[in-house]
C-alpha cells in the first residue's frame, strides 16, 4: 500500500488519517493550577502541558506523552518539556543540547522536523500517551488466517480475522507518521505471547521483522500497511488465545523509546489482545481461559472482568467489516467471573506478586445470530490500567 492510496474507513474509524491537535487554549491544570496549553482534553491526556512540576509534557522529548498517570512502580518515562523555540528555521545541534536543560526540547515533538511514528490504540488516536481506553484492542494489527506471507497480498481483504491453529498466518501492522519529516529507515518487529495482561518480554516470541519508509505528515505518504514476511504458526496449546504485539521505530530520527513493552505509554507499540470465539465454541469458556497477570513491579494489582456492550468495542468494526456496525448484545443468561488459585469465580481479585494468573469463566448461553457476548478483563494499579484481554463470542 502506498501512502497516497485511500484508507479503508473501517480501518481509521471514519477518518482518512488522524487529525492534528493544533487548536490550543489555556486552562488551569487539575494537578497544580498551572497554565496548560491544551485542546480541551483534560490534563491527564494533555498533549501540550508545559508545567515543570509534572515532570513530563506533550511537547517534550516524545511530543505529547505524559508519564502515564499513577502507575506505581511500573516503568515509565519522562519525555521533558517544550521551550516553544520553534520559529520555522532549521533546528541545530545547539537547540537540542548546548546551554539548554537536558530535559527540554525546542518545540512540541510533533512539530519538530523529525519523524513521529505511532500505532493507534483506538480510532482517532494521534500518538498522545498514555493511551485512553482499552489500548490492547488496537485497530492497527491485522491477521490473514491460513495464508503464508509469500502468498498473502499487501493488505488483507478483511481486517478482523483470527488465526488458525497449526497453519501459517500472516500478520500485518498499519504504521503512521505524524511528524514533519519523512522516516526512511523504519523497522517493524512482530511478536506473539501467551495471554497476558501486561505484555511479558520474557515470554515474547519474535515472529519476524519488516522494513518500510513513510513520508512526512501531509505528504500523502504518511501511513503504510507493513506485512511480516515470516509466517506465524500458532500451536494453540492455550486454547488459541494468544496475544500479538508490533513495535516500530525509525533508525535515524525516531528510535524505540522506553518502556519497550508497554503499549499504554509507548506510541511505538501496538497490542492486540483480542480473541473471537464462534458461538458453537461457547462451552470452552466454561472450562477456562488462562490469562497471565504479568509482572507487577512490586505493587499489588486489581484484576476484574465485566461484560461490555459490543458497541463499546470499536475493534469489532474491523471484524464486521462495516463502519458503525456492531452485533447486538446477547442476553446475560449465566455468570462471568475470574478464578484465582483454585477458588470460585468472582468479578475481581486483588493480586500481589509476579507469576499469578487468572482463569476466565463464563456460563452464558451461546449468542444467537447477529448478537455477541463481550468479556473484557482489565488489570489496574494505582487507578491506572496497565493491561487487558478481551474475549468476543460471536453468534
Amino acid at each position: 500500500m502506498s501512502g497516497d492510496e485511500p484508507v479503508d474507513p473501517v480501518e481509521t474509524g471514519g477518518a482518512e488519517r488522524p487529525t492534528d491537535e493544533s487548536q490550543h487554549h489555556h486552562h488551569p491544570c487539575s494537578g497544580c493550577g498551572c497554565a496548560c496549553r491544551c485542546g480541551g482534553h483534560g490534563h491527564r491526556g494533555c498533549s501540550c502541558c508545559t508545567c515543570p512540576g509534572h515532570g513530563s509534557t506533550a511537547g517534550g522529548g516524545d511530543g505529547g506523552e505524559n508519564e502515564g498517570g499513577n502507575r506505581t512502580g511500573r516503568p515509565t518515562r519522562t519525555p521533558g518539556h517544550s521551550r516553544d523555540d520553534l520559529d520555522g528555521s532549521a533546528v541545530t545541534p545547539g537547540d537540542v543540547t548546548g546551554r539548554h536543560p537536558k530535559d527540554s526540547w525546542p518545540g512540541v515533538r510533533k512539530d519538530m522536523p523529525l519523524p513521529f511514528l505511532f500505532f493507534r490504540a483506538n480510532a482517532g488516536d494521534t500518538g498522545t500517551r498514555p493511551a485512553v481506553g482499552p489500548f490492547w484492542e488496537s485497530p492497527d494489527v491485522y491477521l490473514l488466517a491460513g495464508v503464508h506471507p509469500k502468498d498473502a497480498p499487501p493488505i488483507p481483504a478483511q481486517l478482523g480475522e483470527t488465526a488458525l491453529a497449526h497453519q501459517p498466518n500472516t500478520v500485518y501492522a498499519h504504521v503512521w507518521n505524524f511528524g514533519r519529516a519523512a522516516a526512511h529507515d523504519i523497522v517493524a518487529e512482530f511478536y506473539w505471547c501467551d495471554p497476558t495482561l501486561g505484555f511479558n518480554p520474557n515470554r515474547a516470541h519474535l515472529i519476524g521483522r519488516a522494513t518500510a519508509h513513510l513520508g512526512a505528515r501531509g505528504s500523502g505518504r504518511a501511513h503504510h500497511v507493513v506485512k511480516c514476511n515470516e509466517p506465524w504458526v500458532p500451536t494453540f496449546v492455550n486454547g488459541g488465545h494468544e496475544c500479538l504485539m508490533v513495535r516500530a521505530w525509525d533508525n535515524v530520527g525516531d528510535l524505540l523509546t522506553t518502556p519497550e513493552w508497554d503499549a499504554a505509554t509507548n506510541r511505538h507499540l501496538a497490542q492486540r489482545n483480542v480473541h473471537v470465539i464462534p458461538a458453537a465454541d461457547m462451552s470452552s469458556l466454561e472450562h477456562s481461559v488462562k490469562i497471565s497477570v504479568g509482572p507487577l513491579f512490586g505493587e499489588p494489582a486489581t484484576i476484574r472482568v465485566q461484560r461490555e456492550h459490543p458497541a463499546n468495542m470499536p475493534w469489532l468494526q474491523l471484524h464486521t467489516g462495516v463502519r458503525g456496525s456492531f452485533p447486538a448484545p446477547a442476553p446475560a443468561t449465566g455468570t462471568v467471573g475470574l478464578a484465582l488459585g483454585g477458588g470460585a469465580p468472582v468479578d475481581s481479585h486483588q493480586v500481589d506478586g509476579d507469576g499469578a494468573h487468572v482463569i476466565l469463566h463464563a456460563t452464558d448461553d451461546p449468542p444467537t445470530s447477529g448478537t455477541a457476548h463481550v468479556y473484557r478483563v482489565t488489570g489496574t494499579q494505582g487507578g491506572a490500567t496497565f493491561g487487558g484481554y478481551t474475549v468476543v463470542v460471536m453468534g
